[in-house]
């Protein structure tokens, strides 16, 4: 009876780890079908035992360096056209995103700031650079930019999320913050759902194919389980994230242009909309006129017509900024 009661129990202790093992192998085979679905826009950089992709096009210095609001960096594609018709633009993928390999853990605007300057030290463009960074990005851009300020020859923020968020936005804007005593478990969880495979088997599956349209492509590119994780991932780690852009109040004297949304978010509830309404103006005054006063060069450009989705609804606007900025940093 104890060796049959021995046998049930390495049994029952097999299957979990089959069902672990079953699901790794899964994943991986599921990956590979992704990669092999479109050929990979851009081109890997190796940043110590994992690379992300970023495309280049164009030609002069300096450089501008895309950041996006979340998402593959291929959302920038079209904007990245018309920048290369005056100098060197590049979008990337952050970790999870697009084409770049999976995120170790979660991610702060301080850690997607240092896989950046990485890729950059080895993708060989010389800089300085002027950086453009939409919503999120904005905060990476600032993040950067405290951090590697010899590597910032300019700035694009293009209606950037701000530390005070939290404290002045009507908290149907906010999405729910995870108790920090809960964090690591909530990350290591996010993890092992990808890695096992278990993200994929309640998500649909990516359709990546040649004959996706671009916008269709980059939808597609989002339901990847590494980039559904790697957004819980930079979710989870906002707060942080807010606190590491509150402590760059600075940043010297380059170009500064913030892109300020002119209109609020549209509400079908008429309350939620007066309130949005009002916020917008808080917006627009006190939260976005502070990022003015990082660089002694900063100006405010207020979009009268695009509320959130300046790059989407006035990309001409965001094509000018930038090209002001670049201008302003050939004369000196």
């Amino acid at each position: 009876m104890r060796r049959i009661a021995g046998v049930f129990i390495l049994f029952g202790a097999l299957i979990p780890i089959c069902v672990i093992v079953a699901g790794v192998i899964y994943e991986r085979a599921a990956e590979k079908k992704d990669r092999e679905g479109i050929p990979q826009i851009g081109q890997s950089i190796d940043i110590g035992g994992r690379s992300l992709n970023i495309y280049c096009s164009g030609q002069g210095s300096p450089a501008v360096i895309l950041e996006a609001a979340n998402g593959p960096g291929l959302f920038w594609s079209d904007i990245q056209a018309e920048i290369a018709k005056f100098t060197t633009a590049c979008w990337y993928d952050r970790a999870g995103e697009g084409w770049s390999d999976p995120a170790p853990s979660r991610r702060t605007a301080a850690a997607l700031a240092r896989d950046l300057h990485e890729v950059l030290a080895r993708v060989q463009i010389p800089g300085p650079y002027v950086f453009a960074g939409w919503s999120f990005g904005g905060l990476i851009v600032r993040v950067y930019s405290g951090l590697y300020p010899g590597d910032v020859a300019g700035v694009v923020l293009i209606d950037s999320a701000h530390e005070d968020e939290p404290k002045r936005a009507p908290k149907f804007f906010l999405a729910s913050s995870v108790p920090q005593s809960l964090v690591l478990p909530i990350s290591l969880v996010v993890q092992a759902a990808f890695r096992t495979g278990l993200i994929r088997i309640t998500q649909s599956s990516p359709r990546l194919s040649l004959s996706l349209k671009r916008h269709q492509l980059i939808y597609e590119l989002k339901k990847q389980p590494k980039a559904i994780a790697a957004d819980a991932l930079t979710g989870i780690a906002i707060p942080q994230s807010y606190e590491q852009a509150r402590s760059i109040s600075f940043i010297g004297d380059p170009p500064l242009i913030v892109l300020t949304a002119g209109e609020p978010l549209p509400w079908g509830d008429p309350e939620m909309a007066r309130q949005a309404a009002l916020y917008q103006e808080i917006w627009i005054n006190e939260i976005q006129s502070k990022l003015v006063r990082l660089s002694r060069r900063g100006r405010q450009v207020i979009v009268t017509k695009s509320d959130h989705g300046i790059p989407v609804q006035a990309p001409d606007a965001v094509v000018a900024a930038i090209q002001e900025v670049v201008a302003d940093v050939r004369q000196k």
